[in-house]
């Protein structure tokens, strides 16, 4: 960031912080919030445009989990020779985040049950 930018800021944090008497935790919030949309922004701004042959989408991957998917796994369905061969750890990983937001759920529930 600029100099003249970062001095704007700190400016405009003393001016909420003395006179209108805003809280400085809620001036850093405010701007680490404004930080995170801007990397953000920038980063939707930097993805190449929906349906480019050149995305990464469109690579050699899933033309290889198609030819060669049932014959390399054994599976019937190219779409579970993926999912439990291909990509088994990714599922795994996406299987233990959803149980453990279930218990965290079913457990701050319980916390707060009313007897």
């Amino acid at each position: 960031m600029s100099p003249i930018l970062i001095i704007v800021l700190i400016i405009i944090a003393l001016i909420l912080f003395f006179i209108a008497r805003v809280d400085l935790k809620n001036i850093l919030t405010l701007y680490l919030l404004g930080f995170i949309l801007y990397l953000l922004s920038f980063t939707v701004a930097e993805m190449p445009p929906f349906g480019d042959p050149g995305n990464p989408s469109f690579n050699e991957v899933p033309g290889r989990y198609l030819e060669a998917g049932p014959e390399e796994t054994g599976a019937v369905n190219v779409t579970s020779s993926i999912i439990t061969d291909y990509r088994a750890f990714d599922t795994l990983g996406e299987a233990t985040v959803l149980f453990a937001a279930i218990a965290a759920a079913l457990a701050t529930l319980k916390a707060h049950r009313r007897n």
